[in-house]
């Protein structure tokens, strides 16, 4: 990316800044694992004059449940966990006993929003065993697969879960499972000493004052880690596929497929299993934010582009911190994924090589294309929604991996009449018919 585009985030990460009197704000941007540009602004300490800059850890709040909810998909992958498992397989006795987890993960159980503890009066969160005490007297407020309701609570039922499991505390599995294979050595359950402070706004004499330092205890799995915007780019990129050795593309398919509609009538954002899905016009991104007291974040990616934007603050309210990372996203220039930089086709496989061109099917119009060393299709009365990604499975078989018929087979064959293709078991000729 040019020398314009970082010198113009840095311009706009201090405008917003200083328009919002946030004390500071680091945003990073990223290509999967290629750095595109970062900026910081204003004062990680305040009373101390300490700069911010991308290398600060910020509390990250929410985006916590992305690791969570990696994990136990990991977990489920590997057969420990089912899906469709009920709570009280794990947790016997509570009154939310038929809640799944695949509900949990997506926020559609039911369960209220907190634990009926003082949690947020103390600032101290229980233990596992204050934790499981409490469960006795948990709500269910809607029923399970009703309407999405947002639920930390669900996400620290989650965390016992993993525990019963795997007989390890959550931190601990979460820790082994993905921060330590991915190298995030900077995204802790605790502030480290050169942690950004956390601040609240003076509404109306315009200073600031610290937050207080929460400790979440057995809640944890849904808000208690702390991060750098360079850790926090490595994660998104692995929520795009960049380590399959350790998120492998089931889990990162499922985390990306809507299970719920947050609203309904608009129908523009929605909830995997445990990211959130957000429709931009014909573009689908997909992240999380977060929010403790003192702190905002927020992740946003886009899998088709596999671009990664993290946004962090440190102050309770103030800027919208989702929207701006949008924003910067969007505004980023995408190549088509048909071609090179300087957009010239990739060399393709003869067998690809036959097929290139438009097919029909059904009266419909299918243009086959390669690039990025893939096979590409979609059809030609609308290309923007149909667009989509095979992956090649060998004797010319290829595997919709992205976009529509998405797992269905399509199959490159020879016959005394020529080149054959077949997708999801459909014939396509060259000629309408």
């Amino acid at each position: 990316m040019s020398v314009e585009f970082g010198e113009g985030l840095a311009a706009r990460v201090a405008a917003v800044r200083h328009d919002a009197r946030v004390p500071s704000m680091t945003v990073a941007v990223a290509e999967a694992d290629t750095l595109l540009g970062q900026a910081s602004a204003g004062y990680a300490d305040v009373e101390n004059s300490i700069a911010a800059t991308p290398e600060v850890p910020y509390r990250i709040g929410s985006i916590t449940k992305t690791f969570t909810a990696a994990t136990v998909l990991i977990l489920a992958e590997e057969g420990a966990v089912r899906l469709v498992d009920t709570v009280d397989r794990f947790i016997p006795g509570t009154p939310f006993g038929d809640v799944t987890i695949a509900s949990l993960l997506s926020h559609s159980s039911g369960l209220q929003r907190e634990a009926p503890l003082d949690m947020w009066e103390t600032m101290q969160g229980p233990n596992s065993a204050g934790l499981r005490s409490a469960f006795v007297d948990v709500e269910l407020i809607a029923r399970l697969g009703e309407r999405w309701h947002y639920s930390n609570l669900g996400y620290a039922v989650l965390g016992q879960i993993i525990e019963t499991v795997t007989a390890q505390p959550f931190e601990s599995v979460i820790e082994h499972r993905l921060l330590t294979p991915l190298k995030l050595g900077r995204t802790t359950w605790s502030a480290p000493s050169d942690a950004a402070v956390g601040y609240r706004l003076d509404p109306h004499g315009g200073g600031v004052h610290r937050e207080p330092v929460m400790d979440q205890g057995a809640i944890g799995a849904g808000g208690q880690l702390w991060s750098t915007a360079g850790d926090l780019l490595v994660w998104g990129a692995a929520l795009l596929g960049a380590n399959s050795n350790v998120l492998s593309h089931s889990v990162i398919d499922q985390m990306h497929t809507l299970q719920v509609m947050v609203d309904p009538h608009e129908w523009t954002r929605g909830w995997g299993l445990g990211l959130i899905l957000e429709r931009c016009d014909e573009r689908i991104l997909a992240g999380h934010t977060g929010s403790m007291p003192g702190f905002q974040s927020a992740l946003q990616l886009d899998r088709v582009n596999q671009l990664v934007v993290v946004a962090l603050a440190n102050a309770t309210r103030g800027v919208d911190l989702c929207g701006f990372a949008t924003s910067v996203l969007l505004d980023i220039p995408v190549e088509d994924p048909m071609l090179l930089d300087g957009g010239y086709p990739l060399p393709c496989p003869p067998e690809v090589q036959a097929i290139l061109g438009s097919w029909w099917s059904e009266s419909d119009e299918t243009i086959f294309g390669w690039g990025g060393n893939a096979l590409h299709a979609h059809l030609a009365s609308d290309p923007g929604r149909t667009s989509t990604t095979f992956v090649a499975l060998g004797n010319g078989r290829y595997r919709a991996d992205i976009g529509r018929l998405r797992g269905e087979v399509l199959v490159i064959s020879e016959s005394a009449q020529g080149v054959e293709v077949h997708w999801a078991t459909y014939p396509f000729t060259r000629v309408p018919r």
